[in-house]
């Protein structure tokens, strides 16, 4: 019987980078959704930052699950369902809103620069270009 491939990429381990992406998104504009066995990784950006948006999907590679889409006024994309988001999930705090989010004090301590960046992107402290990164820079945030 043949796998769908969606299943196949569940078993892929992520990469550094995409790890990276992946926590500095979530301390910043990216939300876990869905239920265990189910999660996945909603990144939503203003339409001005389509460029960013699009350097975030590029890095999450396979793990991806649709191109971007727009309105308009944002531009978002979402991942497969990866186990990786099921263990992230158990670092999520519910706020007295009633929204699940991710805990800075438990992700802090494994952001590497990569990480960093992309969450101080996120929050807009920082503007992540890696057409501005000089050679070296690039090979220090872009590599494991």
């Amino acid at each position: 019987m043949p796998t769908h491939p969606d299943e196949v990429r569940r078993r892929i381990a992520p990469d550094e980078v995409q790890v990276q992406v992946i926590l500095g998104s979530l301390l910043g504009d990216g939300t876990l959704y869905g239920q265990p066995g189910e999660r996945r990784l909603s990144i939503i950006h203003s339409t001005g930052r389509l460029a960013y948006a699009s350097w975030k999907r590029d890095r999450l590679g396979s793990l991806a699950s649709s191109p971007l889409q727009t309105d308009g006024d944002l531009v978002w994309f979402e991942t497969i369902a990866h186990p990786l988001f099921d263990d992230l999930a158990r670092l999520c705090e519910r706020g007295a809103d009633g929204v699940d989010r991710i805990s800075r004090e438990r992700v802090v301590p494994w952001l590497a620069p990569l990480g960093l960046a992309v969450w101080m992107s996120d929050v807009g402290r920082t503007r992540l270009d890696a057409a501005l990164f000089l050679p070296d820079q690039a090979r220090l945030a872009l590599t494991a």
